[in-house]
């Protein structure tokens, strides 16, 4: 989605990132390809599977009938579709 909002600004004549930020998300390897390359945030899917797998076994191990809850890092990658509009504009 954000690559189609940063081909419709682009269309439509507003440039980016000076008059509007764009960032999107999963960080796939074109981001960095784009013009201007797209701001992402990567997820770690290969940790996010393994520790689904870890849950699973140990929920059908243990018959654990509280929930628990896992947090997943995720990292902001800056590239160009986000920088350089210094004067704040409502992003």
């Amino acid at each position: 989605m954000a690559i189609g909002a940063l081909r419709a600004l682009h269309e439509a004549g507003i440039a980016v990132p000076e008059e509007a930020a764009i960032v999107g998300f999963n960080d796939i390897p074109t981001a960095a390809f784009l013009h201007p390359p797209l701001s992402t945030v990567k997820v770690y899917t290969e940790f996010m599977g393994e520790t689904a797998v870890e849950l699973l076994i140990e929920r059908l191990t243990t018959k654990r009938a509280i929930c628990k809850k896992v947090v997943v890092p995720t990292e902001l990658v800056i590239r160009s579709s986000s920088e350089g509009n210094e004067k704040g504009s409502g992003r």
